[in-house]
């Protein structure tokens, strides 16, 4: 994934300037969806903590980067690409804080991904020529990168239960039906391209990330139950991202 980046921002047309309005537009989805799912926790009595990441932090990589390019074609790449930095940015600083209650803003900086856009940023600002003996490798392992990442999902979603099913239908209808609604809503008023609109919508269609699962263990958040959100939201997917595309291509 770092060489999937990497070898996005430092292609001679690659302007990060022109992802600005998509990040911030991925940005305010995911605090929008954290701020409605902690209403939604308050009124069916859920544990808030665990139940707002899992609607926040969804699936922008693993699912989200081969959607984008599946539906879209290889110009929407970028922009799924900046979403992805936007979302583990947030993740590793807001989500560990919702999962452990504090803060560390290190975190962030012990993140590949992120480490991967600060260098690419570094090159891409810099102009700097990188050699074909080490721009074409790092090209070549991005690429495995895409279909690698959804091998990898399906790995992940073995290790998850059913222990908390009401739960993890909640969150399944939650995610997509919130998401959409606000990324057309955002789409309305931000000035984004029809592409980038396009992505966003993808974007807020998502399933909760795995990584939901990997924190909650880490922290000891009641881990079970977010596995259940995580793995019954990705089911609930194979219905809701066909739907949400048809719309699009319509």
């Amino acid at each position: 994934m770092p060489a999937l980046i990497l070898s996005v921002m430092i292609r001679d047309d690659f302007y990060p300037a022109s992802y600005l309005g998509l990040m911030a537009g991925g940005a305010l989805l995911m605090l929008s969806s954290g701020v409605l799912a902690y209403l939604l926790a308050r009124i069916l009595a859920y544990q808030w903590r665990t139940f707002v990441p899992p609607a926040m932090f969804s699936n922008w990589a693993n699912l989200g980067i081969p959607l984008y390019v599946l539906a879209l074609g290889d110009a929407a790449l970028g922009g799924g690409v900046m979403l992805v930095v936007v979302g583990n940015i947030l993740c590793f600083t807001i989500g560990t804080y919702l999962y452990s209650g504090r803060l560390s803003s290190f975190e962030v900086l012990k993140t590949p991904i992120i480490l991967a856009v600060i260098l690419g940023g570094f090159i891409n600002a810099l102009d700097v020529d990188i050699t074909q003996l080490i721009s074409v490798p790092i090209t070549m392992l991005g690429q495995v990168a895409i279909p690698l990442m959804l091998f990898s999902l399906g790995v992940r979603l073995t290790r998850v239960n059913w222990v908390d099913s009401k739960m993890g239908m909640v969150m399944a209808l939650f995610c997509p039906i919130v998401g959409v609604a606000l990324a057309y809503s955002i789409c309305y008023f931000l000035p984004l391209s029809k592409l980038h609109q396009d992505i966003l919508i993808l974007f807020g269609v998502l399933p909760p990330a795995v990584i939901n699962f990997m924190l909650a263990e880490q922290y000891n958040a009641e881990p079970d139950k977010v596995a259940s959100m995580v793995l019954i939201g990705n089911l609930f997917s194979v219905v809701s991202i066909p739907l949400v595309l048809l719309m699009i291509m319509s």
